[in-house]
């Protein structure tokens, strides 16, 4: 029923009958044994609001059911609904029902969206909770207060994705797709007053013992205080190590408290072999469990040392691709099957690292542990300051939101080492220099075990980029030969224009700052599949400007590699370029189908 995910072209949304329930609900999802969670997802009432008149008129009033409203798939941007949603940015409206049977009046319930895009606003039975301006990251709120455990319940969500300046991006121009709606997953949770509200899990070690380091945060939302103990279990193909310990905590307060435990021949995560544990943390009272959650991790260590990036204490080079996460017009939700047929593809050319400019789905993260991918997570802070833009400090109150958000929640992802502040921002003048400092610190205050960093555009002299004092990694993106410095028309002007160049500016960056690791973010040029010869835009061009950049990366010396922009083409926003729909810099297509690149790909990754 409505639009079907996977389906290659456009699919009509159907209209549901009145009264019928408008959420498709599935099992709860695994992170708890003792919690009562609902996978809202499914099909949800849809309504598009051109105008911008639904506010007025009190669409989310308590007894507008929408009964004629159309209905779209949660989750699923609204631009994969209908041919006449493609690309739409403006309002859009949801509504589903929360039965009484779906929560238990005696627990604390909350509703979490994972990703709406872009400023959100909720109401319950008609009465207005909250709103959200942030499209990549999840919110939450409780909304015990104003459940009914006599009747079904009324949800219902604006949409609006149109950007502002003043939020992030933060920029006048965005290259990426501003896709609509409910883009992740929506649950309700129902959590015990007292319970684990978060889990943290960094790893230390080396060879032949590991210890898991375990932060465990706990709520008291009771009225006494209360005394019970927490029981953390670490496992792995039946293999468990535990430890308990006892907890106080005040009426209406919340403490962390830290629990290590040692690993005898731990299975150490990497690349080549991504194995992962699983550690749960439970409250109990008179040995019964009150509460529990559930995190999957992999043990291993990640620093800067030198000009060297070591994981787990060896030096790494850095095979990457950025891609973003959409495919084709199927949008940023495909089938898990295709998501996972693609990762297998990427694996075989040897890539060992993804990048992207905003915040990733969490089930798209966890196929990262999985499969072995490292990560750069970055927030959506680009380009701020290009086209005349005024830059500001303010943005710190849209870009330290984001930051927290994004490591809160992703920080136990293994493929996750590199925190990124920005991509391709003006990083020279005094407002930029401190609000990269604030980041920076704040990113290395709330996870002092991953590196950070921000992505200068290659015009900029990293020198001057006095906040790269406070990183730990130096990023650089450069495409000399291709977008920027002098154009190759030919695959014979390659070696002039972007070899020699390249090779000269990156040795002068390599030897002014000579003290922490540096890699490439961004290189790559276009190819149009199944245009040839050897004129720019051409496969043969792009495989060979690919091959003759990676040969220039490894011969400047002290590099640690690079990130290929990009795996797969895609598309771009509205208006972004004129002579192209899309963005055709991918070593496949945008429905993955191999260029000439690909094998490049795998020819120059595969060397050791």
């Amino acid at each position: 029923m409505g639009a079907l995910v996977g389906s290659a072209a456009f699919a009509s949304p159907v209209l549901l009958n009145a009264g019928e329930p408008a959420a498709a609900y599935s099992a709860p999802v695994p992170l708890s044994d003792s919690r009562k969670i609902r996978d809202l997802s499914g099909v949800w009432k849809f309504q598009v609001d051109i105008q911008d008149i639904g506010e007025k008129e009190k669409w989310y009033a308590s007894g507008n059911e929408g009964t004629d409203w159309g209905a779209g798939l949660v989750p699923q941007a609204w631009d994969c609904y209908e041919e006449g949603l493609w690309q739409y940015e403006g309002v859009a409206w949801y509504k589903t029902v929360i039965a009484a049977r779906d929560f238990d009046a005696s627990r604390i319930s909350s509703i979490l969206f994972r990703r709406v895009m872009y400023h959100s606003k909720l109401w319950v039975n008609g009465e207005y909770v909250g709103e959200n301006t942030n499209g990549y990251l999840p919110f939450e709120f409780d909304i015990s207060a104003l459940l009914k455990p006599d009747q079904n319940n009324t949800i219902t969500l604006r949409a609006d994705n149109r950007p502002r300046l003043e939020w992030l991006p933060a920029a006048k121009e965005i290259e990426w797709i501003l896709y609509g709606g409910i883009l992740g997953k929506v649950f309700l949770t129902g959590v015990a007053p007292l319970h684990i509200s978060d889990l943290t899990i960094t790893t230390s070690g080396k060879d032949e013992k590991a210890v898991v380091h375990c932060r465990v945060e706990i709520v008291n939302k009771g009225k006494s205080p209360v005394s019970t103990q927490v029981l953390i279990e670490v496992m792995r193909e039946g293999t468990v190590v535990k430890k308990t310990m006892p907890v106080k905590l005040g009426k209406d307060a919340t403490g962390s408290f830290n629990l290590d435990l040692e690993i005898e021949s731990p299975a150490w995560w990497s690349p080549e072999s991504p194995d992962l544990y699983t550690a749960k943390g439970s409250l109990l009272n008179k040995g019964m469990v009150v509460d529990d959650l559930s995190e999957r991790f992999g043990i291993r260590t990640i620093v800067a040392e030198g000009q060297a990036i070591l994981l787990n204490g060896k030096p790494l080079l850095i095979k990457g691709v950025n891609r973003y996460d959409d495919y084709g017009r199927m949008g940023p939700t495909p089938p898990e099957q295709l998501v996972r047929e693609e990762l297998k593809m990427i694996k075989s050319t040897g890539v060992n690292m993804i990048r992207v400019h905003y915040p990733q789905n969490p089930d798209l993260l966890d196929l990262y542990d999985e499969y072995g991918f490292l990560m750069m997570e970055e927030i959506p802070f680009c380009w701020w300051g290009g086209k005349d833009a005024v830059q500001s400090v303010d943005i710190l109150q849209q870009a330290k939101p984001a930051l927290s958000t994004m490591i809160k929640r992703d920080k136990n992802h293994p493929c996750i080492i590199i925190w990124s502040m920005c991509n391709e921002c003006i990083t020279t003048n005094e407002a930029a220099i401190t609000v990269l400092r604030d980041l920076l610190t704040q990113a290395k205050t709330l996870d002092p075990s991953r590196l950070v960093t921000y992505v200068l555009n290659g015009y900029e002299n990293p020198l001057e980029s006095k906040a790269y004092d406070k990183a730990d990694v130096i990023a650089i993106n450069t495409y000399n030969g291709s977008i920027q410095g002098t154009p190759s028309h030919h695959i014979a002007d390659i070696e002039k224009n972007g070899y020699e160049p390249f090779v000269q500016k990156m040795t002068k960056h390599r030897k002014d700052m000579p003290d922490k690791p540096m890699y490439l973010g961004e290189f790559g040029s276009p190819g149009i599949r199944n245009i040839h010869g050897d004129l720019y835009n051409s496969e043969e061009f792009q495989a060979a400007y690919i091959k003759r950049i990676w040969e220039a990366i490894m011969d400047v010396g002290g590099l640690s590699g690079g990130i290929l922009w990009c795996w797969a083409d895609y598309y771009h926003r509205q208006h972004f370029v004129k002579y192209t729909a899309f963005g055709p810099y991918g070593v496949v297509s945008t429905d993955r189908r191999p260029k000439k690149s690909f094998d490049t790909l795998k020819q120059i990754f595969s060397k050791k």
